[in-house]
């Protein structure tokens, strides 16, 4: 869907339907409060509707105006219902336009518009963030996933404008906002694609491809260390995970360095690429095992952040480290018991090679201590069952090695619809993973899962280094539909990425 500004008198405005909105009636009224152009020409015969006399604003409540026969211009006017004014924020914003572009869809309109003057009419939110959300729940809101469907599925036909009317112009801050809430979406949209692909699609190579696409339609820089080098580098714990499987495995290193960038210190995003977890020889049960193909929800988020940040043209460094292969339990698989050496000299006693994500993911942030002289690394994955146990299926865990800045992370993710909980990283965490035969263990039991996860990684971390680590075990995936988000994949992470780029430095 294409988003495209018209500026012009009321009088000229021409689309399939325009959005106009209502707040619930207080208790002591009977009338909803509408928000839209009322005293325009539309608005002047939708006053009329009889289709009004049962709108009364509630949450999700629809009501749809026709215009007279033969009447020019607008043809219809669809009131949106956003529920109790003291319940208005941007979330439920963004949410009603999800909602409004799938009625659009189900009813084949093909131009919809928003009359953006009233937005300043709101005191939810500033007028810019009140649109970019409006722009990116439009946008979000009409995503499926029909990849792996057969041609005789009767098509669904989405609107194709969806078309930002005002009667005069609105402004730099104003179209930047709509500008970056298509940048987003898009990001988010890969990242979801990615993440319902199959895992016989969605291998390494897969996401390698992906990644290089993406960095010759950026002008960005992309490595890949493939399993051998990584090996020699000694990456033992990477390769370790990696070897119980046919499909190549890599880590791929995406650098956003702007002309004249190349060496100043990065933002580095590690996200774990697991494309399919078995469990390897500590095999997952049967039930749900299918799910494990979205396991690289992480490396998603990550190529979806990058996605929008090219089309941003952001000049910030920021690098990507994604970490790609599978979890199998071949003949040549990694087993319990096993003492692997990692990049950073450590060694690890393996208890179980269900927790290989943390493995990957500690030399991936070896490697960009080593390498890149980060400013700060944020990694993110579906790390723990544990997660979603202690915060359920819609929130995240943040924490690490810098209490403020993970907090002034957790606001900037909240700010854009990305729910994040700190957990603590107090050093008593770790003597769960000491070991008798080797530096440390790769897990410490069930209690605190979590956090002994993110206790595992900080020994990956010099201490001069800023770490930030995101579990999002629970948030990557929904099994209901949400305003926003369709069942399935979320691209949960890729808004607080872009979000924190813009930010930085986040003092």
């Amino acid at each position: 869907m294409e988003i495209e500004w018209r500026v012009a008198p009321t009088s000229d405005w021409d689309a399939d339907v325009l959005l106009f909105f209502a707040v619930e009636a207080p208790p002591s009224e009977k009338t909803p409060i509408f928000f839209g152009c009322w005293g325009n020409e539309a608005g002047s015969w939708a006053n009329r509707s009889q289709a009004l006399m049962d709108f009364q604003g509630k949450a999700e409540q629809t009501a749809l105006l026709y215009a007279p026969e033969g009447r020019p211009g607008v043809q219809r006017i669809l009131c949106m219902g956003l529920g109790p004014v003291e319940k208005l924020d941007l979330e439920r914003w963004r949410g009603v336009f999800a909602l409004a572009l799938r009625k659009c869809r189900e009813l084949g309109l093909r131009r919809v518009a928003l009359p953006v003057d009233i937005l300043a009419a709101f005191s939810f939110a500033r007028p810019e963030a009140i649109l970019e959300e409006a722009v990116i729940g439009a946008l979000l809101g009409l995503y499926r996933y029909e990849a792996g469907k057969t041609k005789d599925v009767a098509p669904i036909v989405d609107p194709e404008t969806f078309i930002l009317m005002s009667e005069m112009e609105s402004g730099e801050i104003m179209r930047s906002a709509a500008m970056r809430a298509e940048a987003v979406a898009a990001g988010v949209r890969l990242a979801r694609d990615l993440t319902f692909a199959p895992g016989n699609r969605a291998t390494p190579s897969f996401l390698l491809e992906t990644a290089r696409a993406l960095a010759e339609r950026h002008g960005f820089r992309l490595h890949a260390i493939e399993a051998a080098e990584a090996r020699t580098m000694g990456m033992g714990a990477f390769t370790a995970v990696a070897q119980g499987s046919r499909e190549p495995a890599y880590i791929i290193v995406i650098d956003s360095a702007p002309p004249g960038g190349e060496e100043d210190r990065p933002v580095v995003f590690v996200g774990k690429g697991i494309t399919f977890d078995s469990g390897g020889i500590s095999l997952k049960p049967v039930a749900n095992m299918d799910a494990m193909k979205h396991d690289m929800a992480g490396a998603a988020a990550v190529l979806g952040a990058f996605e929008a940040l090219g089309r941003l043209k952001a000049r910030r460094r920021v690098v990507g480290i994604l970490p790609c292969t599978e979890n199998m339990p071949d003949g040549a698989a990694f087993k319990p018991g096993d003492v692997l050496t990692t990049l950073a000299g450590h060694t690890v006693e393996i208890i179980t090679t269900d927790a290989e994500g943390r493995l990957v993911l500690a030399d991936s942030i070896a490697y960009a201590a080593r390498v890149l002289n980060p400013e700060v690394i944020i990694d993110i994955a579906t790390l723990t069952g544990a997660c979603i146990v202690a915060l359920g299926e819609r929130v995240g865990a943040i924490m690490g090695n810098r209490e403020e800045l993970a907090r002034k992370i957790q606001e900037a993710a909240m700010e854009v619809g990305e729910r994040f909980w700190p957990f603590p990283l107090w050093d008593f965490y770790f003597d769960a993973l000491k070991s008798d035969v080797a530096d440390f263990k790769n897990t410490g039991g069930r209690l605190g899962g979590a956090i002994i996860a993110g206790a595992f990684l900080k020994r990956f971390v010099p201490d001069g280094i800023a770490w930030v680590h995101l579990d999002i075990a629970g948030p990557a995936w929904t099994d209901r539909e949400l305003p926003a988000t369709p069942k399935g994949a979320t691209g949960f992470g890729v808004r607080t990425f872009v979000e924190v780029v813009r930010r930085w430095p986040m003092t």
